[in-house]
């Protein structure tokens, strides 16, 4: 048991440092400014820590009002979260205004799913809406972050290396929050050392995956002399590799803004 102690704290601190060190990062490359979501996300994961700490230290382990606190911080987190998914899928999509305003319905359906979702599994047993709301928006992050992955793959969308790393970070540490949140519902106690311990590796894993990107994030400033190409050749290439989302960006613009001017 204490090895198993030992063994998450050593995790814990781990993921803490590698947190301070990614918020580093995030301020020197200024990358609060145009990622403040994602930015507020990991000041609130931080925070949780402190706040889980001190109430650890407070009241035992497994007491009603650390569980209490846990999942209210958990809640909040989580919110943050989805907020940052918003924010990057924004980023993304904003310059195609037809695609943007289909991308806007469909997260607010999202966001309202969750809540449903989570009503309709915890009628029985109101103590494990935290629980639901948490898988349901591990649910809605995983999905909006590989349906966009993939948008971006087959129409060739403009995507720097930062914000790829920020939708694979999230895809992977939801899906493995789906998965442990679901494991933990249905083995409650014999699970509990196990889920804490996957649920913080799979995190330290996005951790590293943000903290490279983050790291590297002024090298993909053009360092090198661009490659000097006629513009004309340049326009034209563009609008080939570019028609097909070209198209459907003014298609997706006609149905939801019939009549509107751009």
């Amino acid at each position: 048991m204490s090895e198993t102690l030992n063994l998450r704290n050593l995790e814990w601190a781990l993921t803490t440092i590698t947190e301070l060190i990614l918020v580093v990062y995030l301020v020197r490359r200024k990358l609060f400014r145009s990622h403040p979501f994602f930015f507020a996300y990991i000041l609130a994961v931080i925070l949780q820590s402190v706040l889980m700490a001190t109430t650890y230290a407070v009241w035992s382990f497994q007491s009603y009002r650390a569980w209490v606190i846990y999942w209210l911080s958990q809640l909040a987190v989580a919110i943050v979260r989805f907020a940052a998914v918003i924010e990057l899928t924004r980023q993304i999509l904003s310059p195609f205004s037809g695609i943007w305003a289909l991308g806007r319905r469909v997260l607010l359906a999202a966001a309202g799913g969750v809540l449903l979702y989570a009503a309709l599994l915890s009628r029985e047993y109101y103590y494990k809406y935290p629980l639901n709301v948490d898988r349901g928006v591990g649910l809605a992050v995983a999905a909006v972050t590989v349906t966009l992955l993939l948008f971006a793959r087959y129409y060739g969308l403009p995507m720097n290396n930062l914000d790829r790393s920020l939708c694979i970070g999230f895809c992977l540490y939801s899906c493995f929050s789906v998965i442990n949140d679901s494991l933990f519902e249905k083995w409650l106690l014999g699970y509990l050392n196990f889920f804490n311990f996957l649920g913080v590796l799979t995190f330290l894993a996005s951790l590293f995956l943000w903290l490279g990107a983050a790291r590297a994030y002024s090298e993909t400033a053009p360092s090198r002399d661009p490659v000097i190409v006629p513009k004309d050749f340049y326009g034209e290439l563009s609008s080939q590799l570019n028609v097909r989302l070209r198209l459907l960006n003014e298609h997706l613009y006609k149905l939801i803004n019939p009549g509107g001017q751009r």
